[in-house]
């Protein structure tokens, strides 16, 4: 295989990075163990989804992961026609294997071309999970070579564990970013957008999104809830599935109303 002509087509695939300001955030959670449409995913009730965050004045909307599944006849797509404040959609595709167990099929960015009144999609795919599963080479081209492909004008895209490229030290106890990775971010960018599959339970999780969020940025996770450990159980907590750091200090976000089956969440970054 030729891997500098796969690494070229990824990258036209994904275009020049859009140039835009985000300012107000929407994010979207949903619960594994409910099903609203036969599909297990954010179609259900899509279009008023939209028009509620739209309506609310948000740029960007984050869904938590295994957003929505594949399928002939389905295109996200065709609900941005008439989006007037969205600019910014950012989704995973999954589907179902032999098991019945969500099998990631690839992260995209929709961005709307207001010039020109068009959508571009803009196709990822999480490297690492965490940092047993990268050599350090690897993850020295993930910051050198994928992360300026994430860029968004002033926020950036981490997919789920690759918030771990900053790393918990045990003998000092504290977050370092020995592969230099919150360096290597623009200091105009101030928005980290960190979708995630499910809720990351570890200490050094919480450390880490407080270290990215220094100064003067935003990390904002988003997960679903109901997935269940070993022993079957349920271990969602009782606050929503999000996590909002700015500058270190955590920022409470609640729920606003609706008559959807969604958590959903609105992050204004200019009020800071």
């Amino acid at each position: 295989m030729n891997h500098n002509s796969e690494k070229q087509k990824e990258f036209v695939n994904r275009r020049i990075q859009p140039n835009l300001k985000v300012s107000k955030v929407g994010i979207v959670s949903r619960d594994y163990r409910y099903e609203f449409n036969g599909h297990a995913d954010f179609s259900s009730n899509l279009e008023k989804l939209l028009n509620i965050l739209d309506r609310e004045g948000c740029d960007v909307i984050l869904f938590s992961l295994f957003s929505f599944r594949t399928r002939q006849g389905f295109s996200i797509k065709k609900y941005f026609a008439n989006l007037i404040n969205i600019k910014l959609v950012i989704f995973e595709t999954f589907q179902f294997d032999e098991r019945n167990i969500y099998k990631p099929i690839g992260n995209y960015a929709y961005h709307k071309d207001h010039k020109i009144n068009k959508w571009n999609e803009y196709k990822y795919q999480q490297k690492f999970g965490s940092l047993s599963e990268i050599s350090n080479e690897d993850i020295g081209n993930f910051v050198k070579d994928e992360l300026p492909l994430r860029i968004f004008g002033n926020s950036i895209l981490l997919i789920c564990g690759e918030t771990n490229g900053v790393k918990y030290t045990k003998a000092f106890k504290k977050i370092e970013d020995i592969y230099r990775l919150r360096k290597a971010i623009p200091a105009d960018v101030k928005i980290i957008l960190n979708p995630i599959h499910d809720r990351m339970t570890r200490f050094e999780m919480k450390l880490k999104r407080i270290y990215l969020s220094q100064n003067k940025r935003w990390v904002i996770s988003v997960w679903n809830k109901g997935k269940e450990d070993k022993s079957r159980k349920v271990r969602d907590g009782v606050n929503p599935a999000w996590s909002v750091y700015h500058n270190g200090i955590e920022v409470k976000i609640k729920p606003i109303e609706s008559d959807l089956n969604y958590e959903i969440g609105i992050i204004d970054t200019i009020d800071r």
